[in-house]
């Protein structure tokens, strides 16, 4: 138990991060709804996230390098809700997304190469929502939330540290 509570941030981490992926592969493989591309790169960020998560535990001795993978994670928790509430943007059409996510096409004689270049499902395009809120707004407000606790973990780890420091 007091792995545990000396790596809070890592489990906390790994526990939510691998709640996401394995919600997103239910609903992807369970309710057949096909991600876009947006939503592959959430799901590559969580990945790392799981990883680092779990490279943390070994490194109960190495406490710089634990530190830095912590930080390292909690950049990944900032850069997971930067991308999903750029997805919920794209998709309650308030700025366009790019190329891939987009829905304009220009007819020409490239236009065959161009459908068959794009994802068939477009990021613009909601396929799930609960409480009018898409699955990637749920993934920005819980991955800023847990953005929030972690900086607030780690401010208090570093807190700790200097105290005995100067003691």
């Amino acid at each position: 138990m007091k792995t545990i509570s000396n790596n809070l941030n890592a489990t906390l981490s790994l526990l939510l991060s691998s709640g996401l992926l394995l919600g997103a592969y239910f609903l992807e493989f369970y309710l057949s709804l096909i991600p876009c591309d947006l939503c592959i790169k959430q799901r590559i960020v969580h990945a790392s996230i799981l990883i680092l998560s779990l490279l943390v535990f070994p490194l109960y001795t190495f406490y710089k390098l634990k530190f830095i993978i912590l930080s390292i994670l909690n950049v990944l928790w900032l850069g997971s809700s930067i991308l999903a509430f750029y997805h919920f943007g794209i998709e309650k059409n308030l700025w366009q997304g790019f190329s891939e996510c987009s829905s304009n096409l220009i007819f020409n004689e490239n236009t065959l190469d161009q459908l068959l270049s794009k994802s068939p499902i477009r990021c613009d395009e909601i396929q799930f929502e609960l409480l009018n809120i898409s699955l990637a707004g749920w993934n920005g407000i819980l991955s800023i939330s847990i953005f929030i606790i972690l900086s607030y973990l780690l401010y208090k780890k570093i807190w700790r540290e200097n105290e005995k420091q100067i003691r």
